[in-house]
């Protein structure tokens, strides 16, 4: 029996009187009985050392003394100590208490027994503990209603033999007639299936799939398709199996093509996404089911060993969710009480809060486990790949279809394509995230979660997907949209045409006689009637969470809530009777009969079966202030408004976000890491949007800076410019406080490395910015220590760091990371440096300008921000003419600079050369064949900004001869 198991005032009365014959002595229960408590004491206290050791792992040393943050980690962290010590001291008083019972007392009963207990808060601590909290959410989750088929996404008429394991089992469950297969069975299966359906996390043998299994089926002229759900490393483990397949289906976008090189002999290959089965895993219901648990169910583990790219940030993961204070669960990825040593498992550290599912008899199998994933608001997920764009842990999207926030190791693709999705970097940033994180921003998160995951990995999109590219007819509705009202003004037109979801019309209801809606035996005009009203506005994802809704649950109509999420959050995701407000509605085919106006139509609403999503997506039509995204922000109007809101809350550190095209990661990537802040009520957050085009970005920065009164916004007009240069220079320029830094809407600050900036700055009035270092997640986390970069070419005295007119020179020129810093506003204004408008790479270049001015800099020796540079939509990771034509504007800045401060042909010494290699030649390695003698040209007008050059480097050479 586990400590875990039992509670510290139990007593022997709860499993029955002792066995007197078995023991000595009255003194071997009272021994007994006491060790137990100990145990489950010595256990609150090692978890109170943890979550010690969690907010002191990221304390660094660094000269100067303690800043503000360190101060504050130090603070919780001393919290957690003293409450370890209260345990100890406890456990003292209980045993000086055993040996006076024992003393004293020959014969002691069980009620006796259980008078040595300990205070009643240590019981508090104690029920946090594993078993106890996932019981408790177990209880919780009995009242979620059962899982339904989505309206819009019915049970397919699809035959499905399936040998997988956990990942696929799970993706597709219930949405066809799904047969597993496995060593025992699979000769009985003669005739009727339509697919033979193979997971890459399968446990059948590669030699029983070769030669019995896929001969069997394809005998009987059953397709057979593999489904692969490994990265680029494991690709050679399934090459046998796969290559006797007639069709192979990769997530991997990167493995796919690896599969393709197998040869035109080899099976058809295409790309798939992951599914998500609603049979398991849907918000329906999770509002009432909530629990604080923080839960992490294990990986997704074939008979191979899972390898973890990403095991560097489990640490941070799971200590952050110990120092939050909130109840954690740690399930092993094995079942076996013993995992075999192939397996991944969780650290050895985590034992106090580590279980198998057999500890909790509750918990018996994957329906039990997906109601474990939708009670919980947030839950944990480790990625055991890093390094791909498509292909993350299967827990991930889970989570997100269950209404549940998720808390993750590095993945590639979820950084890029799921920003909603916390990616665990510090203990301190994950536990912090955890506790100042309101009702509002979480249901958001978890909002955007449901409506990405339904829309992308739909278990029955996928399985149709696979059936069609073989030959197999299966329909799939379309999820077509006709919006309308009863008038049309400029500002819903406006609305309705910058909604994300791409099949959307609007008309009249005087018109809508002419539109007719879809039905079994009929393709119609549209699929989902949007009744909509010109005395609302709708935010861009609006009608995407309706289609959504219809894909997870099976009411004919869905509603949106009115109110705040204190006011909603009780009537949000479950099913109700009737409508408040028919413009907050969307119907499924609605008969036509019904159509004949708003007054019918709402009439019909009455007493009908409902599905309330949530309160997000709409406001009245006043709310906010009116911009014109064509025309965009008044500069002169801007600087008045951004001095007054800086003056007004006296704010200190503007922050600059230069914005286009990205307001999710802005939301839930930079802003929510500024939110996260000790300092965030100091800052001024300027949202500089340079003219995006998405709907959504405009959106979500209008939202923020209504929202808060400590952010200001300004808007170029629509186009863009091509880079991040214009709206630095113009957040430069709307800058009123003493201090200011820059940060990307897809990057972090980290563990409040802005307010320690600050500080160490404020407190050194010879120094004109401080510098700390940065993280960097990319395939791998690394992190850029800029100080022992420099160490060698600068002076260091009196704890600065004083760089001179020869300092980029002794340097290499090598720059720094321009959101690693915090620079006075005052200094760097009166520098009159404009960074190139259009030009890529402009903030290294800009970095060397201010080295080159500075007197000089205080050093901190720790990441400040995290830097993700393998964002999938990046201009960094797109190589095309047009991407080197960005460099010409920079490099021909660069130049004419170096040349004005007698720097010029240092560079090209030190510098040009290696850049010019190193970085564009490589990338122009990745141009395709038809653009590169265009791109070359481009390169060449890059050479010609510096003047002649006599080149050494044979790859520069041989690219000079060839273009």
């Amino acid at each position: 029996m586990r400590w875990i198991d039992l509670h510290p005032s139990a007593n022997l009365s709860d499993f029955g009187e002792p066995d007197t014959a078995g023991a000595s002595s009255a003194a071997d229960v009272v021994d007994a009985a006491l060790a137990m408590h100990r145990s489950a004491l010595n256990a609150s206290a090692r978890a109170h050392l943890a979550a010690a050791h969690a907010w002191t792992s990221t304390v660094s040393t660094q000269p100067g003394g303690p800043s503000p943050a360190t101060t504050l980690r130090e603070k919780d962290a001393a919290a957690h100590l003293r409450r370890m010590q209260s345990f100890a001291e406890l456990i003292e008083v209980l045993g000086e208490r055993g040996e006076s019972a024992s003393r004293g007392g020959a014969g002691l009963s069980a009620s006796g027994i259980a008078e040595i207990s300990v205070p009643e808060r240590t019981e508090q601590e104690f029920l946090g503990s594993p078993v106890h909290a996932v019981k408790d959410a177990l209880e919780s989750a009995a009242a979620l209603p059962s899982p339904e088929f989505g309206v819009s996404r019915p049970r397919l008429s699809l035959r499905v033999g399936l040998i997988s394991g956990p990942r696929l089992s799970a993706g597709v469950f219930g949405l066809a007639d799904i047969f597993e297969i496995d060593a025992e069975n699979w000769a009985d299966f003669d005739e009727g299936i339509d697919l033979l359906l193979i997971g890459s996390d399968a446990s059948l043998s590669d030699e029983l799939l070769i030669e019995s299994v896929i001969p069997h089926f394809r005998g009987r002229a059953v397709p057979t398709a593999y489904f692969s759900a490994v990265g680029p490393d494991a690709v050679d483990e399934t090459l046998e199996v796969v290559e006797t397949c007639d069709w192979v289906f990769a997530v991997d976008h990167d493995v796919a093509d690896l599969y393709r090189e197998i040869g035109r002999s080899g099976p058809q290959v295409t790309t798939v996404a992951l599914p998500v089965s609603p049979q398991l895993h849907n918000p329906v219901g999770t509002r009432r089911a909530g629990t604080d648990l923080l839960a992490f169910i294990g990986l997704d583990q074939a008979y191979r060993p899972a390898k973890i790219r990403a095991a560097q940030s489990t640490g941070p993961l799971f200590d952050g969710a110990l120092a939050s204070g909130r109840p954690v669960a740690l399930f092993r990825p094995a079942a076996e009480e013993s995992p075999r040593p192939s397996r991944w498992t969780v650290p050895a550290e985590y034992a106090p809060w580590t279980l198998s599912p057999t500890e909790v008899p509750g918990l018996d199998g994957i329906i039990e486990t997906a109601k474990l994933q939708r009670c919980m608001d947030v839950g944990l997920a480790v990625n055991t790949v890093a390094n791909s764009q498509t292909l993350l842990d299967s827990q991930v999207l889970q989570l997100q279809a269950a209404g549940t926030m998720v808390l993750a190791t590095y993945n590639q693709g979820v950084n890029s394509y799921y920003p909603n999705v916390y990616i665990a970097n510090t203990a301190e940033d994950v536990a912090k995230t955890l506790q100042y994180m309101d009702a509002e921003e979480l249901r958001r998160v978890q909002g955007d979660g449901i409506r990405q995951v339904f829309t992308a990995h739909h278990g029955v999109d996928v399985l149709a997907t696979i059936a069609r590219a073989i030959g197999l007819e299966v329909d799939i509705p379309t999820d077509r949209v006709l919006a309308v009202a009863e008038e049309i003004t400029d500002e819903l037109r406006d609305d309705i045409a910058r909604q994300t979801h791409p099949a959307l019309a609007l008309t009249t209801w005087a018109e809508l006689s002419q539109w007719h809606p879809a039905s079994e035996s009929s393709v119609g005009d549209f699929d989902i009637l949007l009744p909509v009203s010109a005395s609302r506005r709708y935010s861009p994802f609006y009608a995407a969470d309706h289609v959504a809704a219809f894909r997870y649950q099976s009411a004919p109509i869905t509603t949106k809530l009115r109110g705040t999420v204190k006011e909603t959050d009780h009537a949000a995701h479950q099913h109700r009777s009737g409508v408040e407000e028919l413009s907050l509605s969307a119907w499924w085919r609605p008969a036509t009969s019904l159509l004949r106006s708003a007054d019918e139509l709402a009439s019909a609403a009455s007493g009908a079966r409902v599905y309330a999503i949530d309160h997000l997506g709409h406001r009245p039509p006043m709310m906010r202030r009116i911009i014109d995204p064509q025309i965009g922000s008044d500069l002169e109007s801007a600087k008045r408004e951004f001095r007054a809101a800086a003056e007004a809350a006296n704010l200190e550190l503007a922050v600059v976000v230069p914005i286009y095209n990205n307001g999710d990661h802005l939301r839930h990537k930079a802003f929510a890491s500024l939110r996260r802040s000790e300092m965030f009520d100091r800052m001024h957050i300027l949202l500089i949007n340079d003219g995006s085009t998405d709907a959504s970005t405009f959106d979500t920065i209008e939202e923020l800076a209504h929202a808060y009164p400590n952010v200001s916004a300004f808007h170029h007009g629509a186009g863009g410019s091509g880079s991040a240069s214009r709206p630095r220079n113009t957040g430069l320029a709307l800058s009123f406080t003493e201090y200011v830094t820059y940060l990307d809407p897809d990057d972090e600050e980290l563990d409040d490395g802005y307010l320690v900036l600050l500080e160490e700055l404020r407190a050194r009035p010879e120094a004109d910015f401080s510098l700390g270092t940065m993280a960097v997640w990319t395939h791998r986390y690394s992190v850029h220590d800029y100080h022992a970069w420099f160490a060698a070419g600068v002076e260091h005295r009196d704890g600065l760091v004083w760089p001179h007119r020869d300092t980029l020179r002794t340097l290499n020129f090598r720059p720094a990371s321009i959101e690693a810093l915090v620079v006075r506003t005052e200094w760097l204004q009166g520098l009159g440096l404009v960074q190139p408008v259009g030009a890529v790479g402009q903030d290294s270049y800009f970095f060397q300008q201010v080295m080159y001015h500075a007197r000089a800099y205080v050093p901190v020796y720790r990441p400040v921000y995290t830097y993700y540079g393998a964002v999938d939509t990046s201009i960094v990771n797109v190589v095309s003419p047009k991407y080197f034509r960005k460099y010409l504007i920079l490099e021909r800045d660069r130049a004419q600079w170096l040349r004005e401060v007698g720097l010029l042909e240092d560079y090209m010494e030190q510098r040009f050369e290696l850049f010019f290699v190193s970085w564009y030649l490589e990338k122009f390695g990745k141009v395709n064949p038809e653009d590169r003698e265009e791109a070359a040209g481009v390169l060449r007008e890059i050479a010609d900004a510096y003047g002649p050059f006599r080149w050494s480097d044979p790859r520069a050479r041989a690219f000079f001869r060839r273009y």
